[in-house]
């Protein structure tokens, strides 16, 4: 009786399920054509041979990587293993072999790449093109235009009346865009903003998408199409938005503001603070789920951190050694990521890529790649493993 009785309770007993964080390294080389993925030990799991240096983002969903093959007008998608499952309260964390998936898509010089709400956009810059896919599989594949080719951005979202895209657009063919238009599920355009001068750089925050303009930032609201233009601080010169990252935690946006300065843009009061910097930059990075903390790489090789609600420096590290800033793309700098506590930075004179403690910046592994590792990517989920 008693054994039938302590059978009953085990059986009635959930299992208590176990929160682990799983992180993923992927890393591609400046010169040679290939993409390595490492664990957080820095042992390698997949090694990807490319028909020449890939570049990196965001995949459809935060365990998945875009590898973009340029020249060869290709972009494709890395599977890093992690995947989280949302059940309302809490995420299940699936850990499975890395892959490549077959999936390719094809344009004429793939440039930006962005993913929102379950889809990802490729933008051509040959043919002024961008394909738009989904997460569920099945789902038929838009591939919309903007009226004339030019180096541009589509960013897809979802909105109340359903799918829409805003696609960057151009005075003529060649030049700098001036603005987007605004596409629904079939392409049809619905509206036009061409109040962004040199439009360069696109990041999301909540509700607000934000594109950078030579005298400001455009900011989209999801919610309704309303779009709003926030002017650059007075006396900022030739300074301009050029790269954003939007935080989750937070409802801000970081962005770069000239070589030596950041921007942290509140979309919701309409703010854009200027945050200086002791030195000209290489790189920036913003861990969106921790968006307190912007991170940004110097010319030094001095490796920082800084508060984005208030500008003030929180740690200093020396992590690499000088880099030069002459030389363009031809030049392989540092590069960082963040993600799970951690801040990633690539040395490619050192061969390496070394993990940082996101609060301290101490030191937590070091990731010897040889070759010239250059542009990364860190994944780190967490979640229940039952």
């Amino acid at each position: 009786m008693l054994h039938r009785l302590l059978a009953m309770l085990l059986v009635a007993t959930p299992v208590a399920a176990e929160t682990i964080t799983a992180t993923r390294l992927v890393v591609a080389d400046h010169a040679a054509p290939r993409v390595l993925l490492t664990d957080e030990t820095g042992s390698t799991l997949l090694r990807i041979e490319t028909a020449e240096p890939a570049r990196l983002a965001e995949g459809i969903h935060p365990g998945q990587v875009a590898l973009r093959e340029p020249r060869l007008g290709r972009v494709t998608l890395l599977e890093t293993g992690l995947r989280l499952e949302g059940h309302g309260d809490h995420g299940d964390l699936h850990i499975a072999e890395p892959a490549r998936l077959p999936l390719e898509l094809r344009g004429p010089r793939p440039s930006h790449i962005v993913a929102s709400d379950g889809r990802l956009a490729a933008y051509f810059d040959g043919d002024g093109s961008a394909t738009v896919i989904a997460a569920e599989p099945g789902t038929p594949q838009l591939r919309i235009s903007a009226r004339h080719p030019h180096h541009g951005v589509a960013f897809p979202f979802e909105a109340p009346q359903g799918l829409r895209v805003a696609i960057t657009e151009a005075p003529a063919n060649g030049e700098r865009p001036n603005g987007i238009s605004i596409r629904d599920e079939r392409g049809v355009e619905l509206a036009r903003h061409e109040t962004c001068p040199r439009l360069h750089g696109e990041g999301r925050t909540g509700h607000w998408i934000g594109f950078g303009c030579a005298d400001g930032v455009l900011l989209l609201d999801v919610r309704g199409g309303e779009v709003r233009h926030l002017a650059n601080p007075p006396g900022s010169g030739e300074r301009m938005v050029r790269n954003l990252i939007g935080g989750e935690d937070w409802g801000l946006l970081l962005g770069d503001f000239g070589p030596d300065a950041m921007v942290v843009i509140d979309p919701g009061e309409g703010s854009m603070r200027v945050v200086s910097l002791p030195a000209r930059r290489l790189h920036f990075a913003l861990d969106p789920r921790r968006a307190d903390t912007g991170y940004a790489i110097l010319e030094d090789g001095m490796l920082l951190s800084f508060s984005t609600l208030d500008g003030s420096i929180r740690a200093r590290v020396q992590a690499t050694g000088r880099y030069s800033l002459e030389g363009g793309a031809a030049v392989a700098r540092p590069r960082l990521s963040a993600s799970g506590g951690m801040v990633a930075v690539s040395d490619p004179a050192a061969g390496r890529v070394v993990l940082h403690d996101a609060e301290t910046l101490a030191v937590r592994r070091v990731v010897e790649t040889g070759g010239a590792p250059f542009d990364i990517r860190l994944v780190s989920l967490s979640g229940e493993r039952h």
